[in-house]
C-alpha cells in the first residue's frame, strides 16, 4: 500500500484521526484496503474521498492531494453527471451503470472516458452515512467497439459498391445475350449477396444470425406465405453469404415455378439444432404438382452444394411439393 494512503493524516480531515473512527468507518476502510478490485468509498457530512491503491490510476494528477477531499471537489469536472447518481445511494439505493460516458481532466487536460461501475449506500447503524464505489474504466474496449464498428461499415460500403459495380459491367456486358432470364438470375443472385451483407453489418462482422439471413434473403420475393421457425444460430461472414444464395435459390424457384407461383401455396422453412448439427428443412406445399428439372444448371449446383458449400443435400421432387433437407455442423457454421 502506497505510504501517502497507509499514512495519510486523517486527523486533518473532517473525518478526524484513525483512533476516533466508529467500528463502521474503520470496516469501510478495511474493506477499501483489502480488495484489488479499485475502490472509493464516502463518509460523513461533506462526502469525504476515501480510496485505496488500485483507484489511483483514475485520479492522475490528483492524487495524493484527493484523499481526504469532499468528493464534489475532487470530481468537480463531472460532479453534474453524478451527483444525481450519488444522491440515489446516499437516499439507500444501489446504482449500477455500464460504460458511462464521463469528460475527465486527469491530467489537466479534458480525456473521453467510460466506466462501469456500483454505488452502494454505506450505514453506520440505521444512518446512511456515505457511499461505495466499485469501478472499472471501460474506455479502452469501448473505443475499440467503436473502432471496429467504423471498420465494418466502411467494408459493408465498399462490398455494397463493388457489387453495384459487378452489375453494372454485367449489364453492359450482357445486354445483348438473347437468353434474358439467365442474365436476370444472376443479377438477383448478386442481390443476394448484397442482402446477406446487409445482415452481417448489423452484426458488427461477427457473422449473421441464420434467421435474420434467411429473412433478407425472402425479403424481395415473397409475401406472408412463408412460415420461418428455429432458434438462434450464428454464422461466419462466409457461410451466412452461402446460406443467402441458397435461400435466394429455392425462393426463387418457388416464386417461379413452386408452391410460391401460385395463391394457394406456402412454404415453411424449419430448422432445428441436436447433437451439435443443424438441420434445415425447406417444404412447399399447395403448390402446382412438381416436376424434377431436366438438366442440372448451376441453380441446382448450388442447392447441392448445401449451406457450407460441402455437400449435405437432400432435394427430393414430391409430386405434392418440393422439399430440401439440409444437414451440417455447428462448428462448419462459423468456419471463416
Amino acid at each position: 500500500m502506497p505510504k501517502s494512503i497507509d499514512e495519510f493524516d486523517w486527523a486533518s480531515t473532517p473525518l478526524g484521526p484513525v483512533d476516533s473512527w466508529s467500528p463502521a468507518l474503520l470496516t469501510t476502510y478495511q474493506i477499501l484496503m483489502g480488495t484489488g478490485f479499485a475502490a472509493c468509498a464516502t463518509w460523513g457530512a461533506e462526502q469525504t474521498l476515501l480510496y485505496n491503491a488500485a483507484y489511483i490510476p483514475f485520479l492522475g494528477a490528483r492524487h495524493p492531494g484527493a484523499l481526504g477531499q469532499p468528493i464534489d471537489v475532487v470530481w468537480r469536472e463531472v460532479w453534474d453527471d453524478i451527483r444525481p447518481l450519488i444522491k440515489q445511494a446516499l437516499d439507500g439505493e444501489r446504482v449500477y451503470l455500464e460504460d458511462l460516458p464521463l469528460v475527465v481532466e486527469r491530467w489537466g487536460a479534458p480525456e473521453e472516458t467510460y466506466w462501469t461501475f456500483s454505488y452502494s449506500p454505506l450505514r453506520d447503524g440505521e444512518r446512511i452515512m456515505g457511499m461505495l464505489d466499485i469501478a472499472i474504466e471501460t474506455t479502452g474496449r469501448v473505443k475499440a467497439e467503436r473502432h471496429r464498428q467504423l471498420l465494418v461499415e466502411e467494408s459493408g460500403h465498399r462490398v455494397k459498391n463493388t457489387l453495384a459495380l459487378v452489375q453494372s459491367v454485367a449489364r453492359q456486358s450482357l445486354k445483348d445475350v438473347a437468353d434474358r432470364e439467365s442474365v436476370d438470375r444472376f443479377e438477383e443472385r448478386l442481390l443476394a449477396l448484397a442482402r446477406a451483407q446487409q445482415a452481417l453489418q448489423k452484426s458488427s462482422g461477427h457473422g449473421g444470425d441464420l434467421g435474420e439471413v434467411i429473412s433478407l434473403a425472402l425479403s424481395h420475393l415473397t409475401s406472408e406465405r412463408v412460415e420461418l421457425s428455429g432458434s438462434p444460430v450464428v454464422l461466419s461472414p462466409r457461410v451466412a453469404q452461402a446460406v443467402s444464395l441458397v435461400i435466394h435459390e429455392l425462393a426463387t424457384n418457388a416464386f417461379k415455378y413452386g408452391a410460391l407461383s401460385v395463391a394457394e401455396g406456402g412454404v415453411a422453412v424449419h430448422w432445428d439444432v441436436a447433437d451439435s448439427r443443424l438441420v434445415l428443412t425447406w417444404i412447399e406445399r399447395g403448390g402446382p404438382e412438381v416436376i424434377a428439372p431436366k438438366k442440372n444448371g448451376f441453380g441446382s449446383k448450388l442447392l447441392r452444394r448445401g449451406l457450407t458449400g460441402e455437400g449435405a443435400a437432400e432435394l427430393s421432387y414430391d409430386p405434392e411439393g418440393f422439399r430440401a433437407a439440409f444437414s451440417t455442423t455447428l462448428a462448419s457454421l462459423q468456419e471463416d
